[in-house]
């Protein structure tokens, strides 16, 4: 079957999924990690020799779609969907069946950070708070864990939702993911990157959540600006990447999936 015919036939038969992805996706920063990942499919056709689609994995996302259609909440429903489309495009490109990390690629294109957020915002914020009062006791720092807050003296220093770490967490799964894609990294490989990039994001939110300690309970002499507790974070973002990025390619490269 044509590729073209194919992606119509798919995109009718989910038409219920693109309606509550654009729900859930209201400005293109939240749709962004999707459209970079549907440009990785769909860049590669351009004068390329189309392959057929095997159908039977088709067929089983979308009956997979069909039953979460009925039983399942809105990001479930979409999840099948998506995987469907993206699907096709690689297999028209490639011919064969999408190794491990494009699954998790997918779906972690997903507006998916709510969610994640939701469910793991709390134990990760525990973590942190107690990994940093460690580290800062270490350092002669006399601090007290109260709750989701470091007590230094007479100062309670929250760690607030948006600094939990867990879109850091979710960015170096995603990168992990999209470098596995490129090189085509086997599953046991692509498993080994991820865990080695959930450790790596979980160290360099615990670097951020001390270092903001000491801005914010004003142990180091610097002059007040509204902007130094976002640049510490950016920082932090910045050399946790850089720091997956040189971990992942200097690792033996993984066998063709």
């Amino acid at each position: 079957m044509n590729v073209g015919v194919l992606l119509l036939a798919v995109g009718g038969a989910c038409w219920s999924a693109w309606l509550e992805l654009a729900a859930r996706t209201p400005n293109l920063a939240t749709a962004l990690p999707l459209l970079l990942v549907l440009a990785t499919f769909v860049a590669p056709l351009r004068g390329a020799r189309l392959q057929p689609v095997a159908m039977p994995p088709l067929v089983l996302l979308l009956l997979t779609y069909a039953a979460a259609v009925l039983l399942a909440p809105p990001l479930i429903r979409i999840a099948p969907a998506v995987l469907a489309m993206c699907y096709c495009l690689h297999a028209a490109r490639h011919g064969n069946a999408p190794s491990s990390s494009f699954f998790g690629l997918v779906l972690l294109a997903l507006p998916v950070l709510p969610s994640l957020e939701f469910y793991a915002a709390y134990p990760v914020r525990r973590a942190a708070i107690a990994v940093s009062a460690a580290l800062l006791r270490m350092n002669g720092v006399a601090v007290e864990v109260q709750g989701l807050a470091l007590q230094y003296g007479g100062q309670l220093v929250q760690f607030d939702a948006p600094c939990s770490g867990v879109r850091m967490l979710w960015t170096c799964w995603f990168l992990t993911s999209a470098l596995a894609y490129l090189y085509r990294w086997a599953w046991g490989h692509y498993s080994l990157a991820l865990l080695l990039a959930t450790c790596i994001a979980i160290a360099g939110n615990i670097v951020r959540a001390t270092s903001l300690f000491y801005v914010e309970a004003k142990l180091f002499v610097v002059d007040e600006a509204p902007w130094l507790h976002e640049a510490v974070g950016i920082a932090a973002f910045c050399m946790t990447t850089l720091a997956l990025c040189a971990a992942l390619l200097l690792r033996p490269r993984g066998v063709r999936a």
